[in-house]
């Protein structure tokens, strides 16, 4: 396997190639349906921003 076809294969279900690999044939709906589900739910891991209080004081700060 070529170097281009191993990185190919890595990219196969990246979010950036989903379409393009759909529309190639490269990947089927049902493939990229059960990729999605095995992925763990990593919601734990994330934390909330709330960009709009951020930007209101930000604003505020800039005022003074």
């Amino acid at each position: 396997m070529s170097s281009l076809d191993k990185a190919m294969q890595n990219l196969k279900y990246d979010t950036r190639m989903l379409e393009i690999n759909l529309r190639a044939g490269t990947l089927t709906q049902e493939e990229a349906k059960k990729h999605l589900e095995q992925l763990p739910d990593s919601g734990n891991n994330c934390e909330k921003l709330d960009l709009e209080d951020d930007q209101q004081s930000q604003n505020s700060s800039e005022q003074h």
